[in-house]
């Protein structure tokens, strides 16, 4: 039986060059801004399929203890992340950290694995938007068959 293909990864391209979210991080936090967005990366990596769910306080306090930070400033700066799309918003609002770019940056390991690269995680537990859920034009009942009375003419 061949081992399971892993969903992780021991390194990631660190590059010399920050954009706009470094900046901003850096400005607002200082070093700590800085030190929590790689250590946030390196989290992603060793994490399997490169998501975190940070719903239960256990999660949260290891994120917590990892950047050496306490939990609202890490909270506060991934709400900063997701509004400047560094993570992924929508997901970010069930408390689970995804970053696209992360994983493009990754995906050359995946293809020497010769395996599919992660996508973005779906959730079956996600709550529907008021707009996917059935209205009032969605019939209740669905009809296989239909008996019709027939009339016989003497």
């Amino acid at each position: 039986m061949a081992r399971p293909k892993r969903k992780t990864v021991d390194y990631f391209p660190h590059f010399c060059e920050h954009k706009k979210t470094m900046f901003i991080l850096e400005n607002k936090y200082g070093n700590n801004g800085y030190a929590f967005w790689f250590k946030l990366l390196e989290m992603l990596g060793i994490s399997d399929n490169h998501y975190l769910r940070l719903r239960n306080p256990e999660e949260q306090e290891f994120l917590a203890a990892k950047t050496n930070l306490d939990w609202y400033t890490c909270s506060e700066i991934l709400d900063l992340l997701a509004r400047l799309g560094s993570i992924d918003e929508e997901l970010w609002q069930e408390k689970i950290v995804w970053c696209q770019k992360f994983v493009d940056n990754i995906a050359d390991v995946y293809k020497k694995r010769q395996t599919e690269t992660p996508g973005k995680p779906e959730f079956p537990e996600r709550k529907l938007d008021q707009a996917e859920v059935s209205g009032a034009e969605t019939p209740q009942s669905k009809v296989n068959k239909s008996k019709v009375n027939k009339s016989k003419v003497n």
